[in-house]
């Protein structure tokens, strides 16, 4: 599932390169990963600038907190280590990671469900199921609190203990911030999907699971992903025009939107930075300017210190300043990052192309470090998916059979494959032409389809004999010409509608692709179809990556293996000897981790993220 990567309808979610939790919420980092060398071998640096070890892993680890790091090994999985001198594993190995956040984790062993850990490698609990439903993954721990998603797609929220306080009935919920979440009820899914905002009520709620209170969808343009010190930008749209204003976690607008309020950023105390379409600032609450709207962007991060973003030619540089405008030391950086986010006490810089450096509070560079060129703030995955299929029980839930699949056979009638594309929101339609009418379909012979079983995602085809809809017509004679007794006509025909045809289906399709828990286990689930194939009828042709099979009841079947999915077709296919496999052989599944999630620690110096970019595009959108 991609779902970590969230959908939260079409109330834009305001979201900023650095999260709104503090290091006192997740703990401090306590080292962070660099090289010596661009070749070299990985070793750990505290803030402060002390090397714990040097040249030791290939691979970049994850930061460390509470003593404890992540390396991801050339097989995939990660292994969690110790942070001494000569770190020593512990645990299992892992296929996801959170990483730690006040001494407990979120992992998923291999083929496991996703589970709490202690920092021994202990499992706190297993989270094969929340409030009775089967857990598809959970969100890295915010606070003492983490927000999970069960197989159908429900969101609730769990403590660190891995208790529920907020029951799995959401159809979004934002991660904890500020003592609070925002989420959507699930029973407002049809009207999210239909994009009827002024019919959905957005919640914000406790950690209790209690609503403090709801607002309509429509009311506002979009809104900020968390609460920061009881307050939320929110923006509204007139004459195209979109505003920004800050409510209360009362429900209350406590700063008006103003056409001075292009966008807003980062709420601290009764202070906040905002654009007003020339340039970021600093302003209160009370709409008196601090700092002139004068930088490409500025980020408030604690202790009245800012980071901000200076054009410089071509090219952008980062510096400190205070609340009243002053740069804080004497330089400026090609890279920098917030002091919140490790120690509070000091900030990774990047004063040239070359070379990595850390400061402190004012602004000045760490004496005697050595050299580092390149750093790393990887945390672990934001989302940590169950690892656990049952292979079979998925595939008997989609009910396959040699005579059909999903509730279908050869008999199914174009209008029921139809009316399920129509409750899959998966249809045409306009305001003329209702969806799920004859209309759409005198070009198509076939439909596609979702299924779900187990919370895995299949696609579902159904091949039908002919066009599944045709138009109808009427005739009109026409009197061309007469002559006495004698005339001349033709005969013009005139559309009447249209209406289904009676075509069955010839041939039926399942396909499942190796994203979210059904990575690295393509060959698995392609042993498991093949001899399900194979009981029901004679294998005519093989290999390690498809075979074709007769069927006893006259048809054929072809199951096949590729990089990043299998597949299985079966009814009227072609003679197996004009059907090449040999494309199939020695087929397997391609480690491709852009199928794994990830999570960054405001991440400004990885290869993964343009983190500079991402801090210039503030307004960019992250929803759930």
């Amino acid at each position: 599932m991609n779902k970590r990567y969230f959908s939260y309808f079409m109330v834009a979610m305001l979201t900023m390169m650095f999260f709104s939790c503090s290091k006192t919420e997740n703990g401090n980092v306590e080292y962070i990963p660099f090289q010596e060398t661009a070749d070299g071998q990985w070793g750990m640096i505290s803030l402060d600038g002390k090397v714990l070890f040097k040249e030791e892993f290939k691979n970049k680890p994850t930061i460390v907190r509470d003593g404890r790091f992540f390396v991801r090994t050339k097989d995939g999985v990660w292994e969690m280590y110790d942070a001494t001198e000569k770190p020593k594993k512990i645990g299992g190995d892992y296929a996801h990671t959170s990483g730690f956040r006040n001494g407990k984790a979120l992992v998923a062993l291999k083929n496991q469900p996703v589970s709490i850990i202690d920092t021994d490698g202990r499992v706190v609990k297993n989270l094969d199921k929340i409030d009775g439903k089967q857990v598809d993954g959970v969100r890295a721990f915010e606070g003492d609190y983490a927000v999970f998603m069960t197989a159908d797609s429900l969101w609730g929220v769990i403590n660190q203990n891995g208790d529920c306080v907020v029951k799995p009935e959401y159809y979004s919920l934002n991660d904890y911030g500020d003592g609070k979440f925002i989420g959507v009820n699930a029973k407002y899914k049809k009207e999210v999907k239909k994009e009827q905002k002024d019919k959905v009520k957005i919640s914000v709620i406790n950690p209790s699971g209690q609503v403090l209170f709801d607002f309509s969808a429509g009311k506002y343009e979009n809104m900020q992903y968390q609460f920061t010190d009881g307050k939320l930008a929110v923006s509204v749209k007139k004459d195209g025009k979109e505003t920004w204003g800050i409510m209360n976690d009362k429900g209350e607008i406590i700063v008006k939107p103003s056409p001075k309020l292009k966008n807003i950023g980062t709420i601290h105390g009764d202070v906040f930075t905002y654009n007003n379409g020339d340039g970021w600032g600093l302003m209160n609450t009370k709409g008196e300017t601090l700092v002139r709207a004068k930088y490409e962007f500025l980020y408030y991060d604690e202790d009245g210190t800012l980071i901000a973003l200076v054009k410089n030619g071509d090219s952008y540089e980062y510096k400190y300043i205070d609340q009243q405008d002053n740069q804080i030391g004497e330089d400026s950086y090609v890279k920098a990052t917030l002091f919140s986010m490790f120690d509070g006490q000091h900030a990774l810089v990047k004063p040239n192309d070359k070379i990595y450096s850390i400061i402190d509070k004012n602004g000045k560079q760490l004496e005697n470090l050595p050299d580092i060129v390149d750093i790393g703030t990887y945390e672990g995955e934001s989302y940590i998916e169950s690892d656990y299929v049952d292979i079979n029980k998925m595939i008997a839930g989609f009910n396959i059979s040699p005579d059909g699949l999903y509730g279908f056979n050869y008999q199914s009638t174009p209008q029921q494959a139809v009316n399920m594309e129509v409750k899959q929101d998966l249809a045409i339609g306009d305001k003329k032409h209702k969806a799920g009418t004859p209309y759409w379909y005198d070009f198509k012979d076939n439909i596609m389809l979702s299924g779900q079983s187990e919370g895995i995602n299949g696609w579902i085809s159904i091949q039908y004999s002919g066009n599944l809809s045709r138009q109808t017509y009427r005739t009109k004679r026409v009197i061309d010409y007469d002559f006495g007794d004698y005339y001349w006509y033709h005969d013009d025909k005139i559309p009447t509608g249209y209406v289904w045809n009676k075509v069955k289906p010839t041939l039926f399709g399942l396909t499942i692709y190796n994203g979210g828990r059904m990575h690295g286990k393509l060959r698995t689930l392609f042993n498991a179809l093949s001899q399900k194939v194979k009981s029901w009828g004679k294998v005519v042709k093989e290999n390690n990556g498809a075979a074709i099979v007769n069927l006893n009841n006259g048809k054929r079947a072809i199951i096949t293996m590729e990089k990043d999915k299998v597949s299985v077709f079966w009814g009227q296919l072609k003679a197996a000897k004009d059907i090449d496999i040999s494309k199939y052989k020695d087929a397997c599944e391609e480690d491709d981790l852009n199928n794994i999630s990830y999570g960054y620690l405001n991440d400004l110096f990885s290869d993964e993220v343009a983190a500079d970019t991402a801090v210039v595009e503030s307004d960019s959108t992250a929803v759930e």
